[in-house]
């Protein structure tokens, strides 16, 4: 039985290592990028979804969210890996929860923000971590 390996990303260095460490240690598995999006100001409030591509066109800000998935489907053909992507909007921490929950998500790798962006902001890791249903590699 092979390991469904969840790996949220936002284009980041930070989530380019999370990859990266999931195509290198997971190379059974299936590995599933989970692209997180905040929705456009007045939009939603605190709940989270996984909406297809339409639901977003109109929901989100920013536009270059399938550029930031066929960044990440290269890097895996790179490889010679194949892996899934899905969108989710909301609340990070609790899209990720949710997300692996509904989806027989074995196990999460997240990139881990460090240094001086911690002085300002709560690092999704942490979150991520705190209340995960399956067990959470940090890099």
């Amino acid at each position: 039985m092979s390991t469904h390996v969840l790996v949220p990303y936002d284009d980041s260095e930070f989530a380019h290592a999370a990859l990266e460490y999931a195509l290198n240690e997971y190379s059974a598995g299936a590995i599933t990028v989970l692209y997180l999006i905040e929705p456009a100001d007045g939009y939603g409030g605190t709940n989270t979804a996984v909406v297809t591509d339409d639901e977003l066109e109109n929901t989100t800000s920013g536009g270059d969210d399938d550029s930031v998935l066929v960044r990440a489907r290269k890097r895996a053909i790179e490889q010679d890996r194949e892996l899934s992507t899905a969108k989710a909007t909301g609340d990070p921490p609790q899209a990720v929860h949710e997300y692996a929950a509904e989806h027989d998500i074995d196990h999460i790798i997240v990139g881990d923000r460090n240094g001086a962006s911690q002085l300002f902001e709560r690092p999704l890791a942490d979150d991520v971590v705190r209340g995960s249903p399956v067990p959470v590699t940090v890099v």
